[in-house]
C-alpha cells in the first residue's frame, strides 16, 4: 500500500516523464487524491485571481469534464478499465505543474488584459506545453498509441474541456483569443479501480 508521500512522489516522477502512469496503484485512494488536488489547485486558482472570477460550479466542472472526455475516449479505445489510473495520473502530475503557475497568475493576467509584456506570460505557455506533453505521454501508455497521436489527443481533450466548460459557466475574467490555450489548461483538469494500464 503507497503511502501519500510516495503517490505524490509519483505524480511528480510521471510529471517529469521519470515514471509511466501505469506505476500508480488503482485505487479508490489514489484516485480521490488526484482528485482532490486538482480541486485544490483549481480553487487556489480563483481565490488568486479574484473573488469575481470565483465560481464552484466551474471549478467542478473544470474537474469533471476532462475526466467525460478521457473516459470516452478509453472507450473508443476499448480501454475504459484503464480511466480510473489514466485520470489519477493526469490530474495528479497536472496539479503539480500548475501549482508552479499559482505565484504569478496575477501578474499573467494583468498582462494579457494590458496587452504589456511580461516574463510570466512566458512562464505559462511553457507549462502549458509542459501540460500537454505529459498528459500525451500518459495517454500514449493509456491507449498504446504514438506520441503524435497522444500529443493530438492531448490538445483535444484540453479544448473539448474548455469550450465546454465555458459555454457553461463564461468566464467572469476578460481574456485574448490569443490567451486561449493558457486559460484552459491553467485550470488543471483527474483515476478508481483495480484495473493497471497494461
Amino acid at each position: 500500500m503507497h503511502s501519500l508521500w510516495q503517490t505524490m512522489l509519483l505524480f511528480y516522477k510521471i510529471a517529469l516523464f521519470k515514471k509511466p502512469p501505469q506505476d500508480l496503484p488503482a485505487s479508490t485512494t489514489v484516485f480521490y487524491l488526484g482528485v482532490g488536488l486538482a480541486l485544490f489547485v483549481s480553487l487556489l486558482r480563483y481565490f488568486i485571481v479574484g473573488a469575481e472570477s470565483y465560481s464552484v460550479l466551474r471549478v467542478l466542472l473544470e474537474v469533471a469534464v476532462p475526466g467525460v472526455v478521457l473516459y470516452l475516449l478509453l472507450m473508443y479505445f476499448r480501454h475504459a478499465n484503464r480511466f480510473s489510473q489514466t485520470f489519477a495520473a493526469i490530474c495528479g502530475s497536472g496539479s503539480i505543474i500548475y501549482a508552479l503557475a499559482l505565484p504569478v497568475l496575477p501578474a499573467f493576467y494583468a498582462s494579457a488584459l494590458s496587452s504589456t509584456p511580461h516574463w510570466s506570460v512566458a512562464l505559462i505557455v511553457l507549462l502549458d506545453i509542459w501540460s500537454v506533453a505529459v498528459i500525451a505521454y500518459i495517454m500514449k501508455h493509456a491507449l498504446e498509441v504514438g506520441i503524435a497521436t497522444g500529443v493530438s489527443l492531448s490538445i483535444a481533450i484540453g479544448l473539448t474541456a474548455f469550450l465546454m466548460v465555458e459555454s457553461i459557466t463564461p468566464s467572469k475574467t476578460p481574456e485574448r483569443t490569443d490567451d486561449l490555450l493558457s486559460s484552459y489548461l491553467t485550470s488543471g483538469p483527474v483515476v478508481n479501480s483495480r484495473n493497471i494500464i497494461l
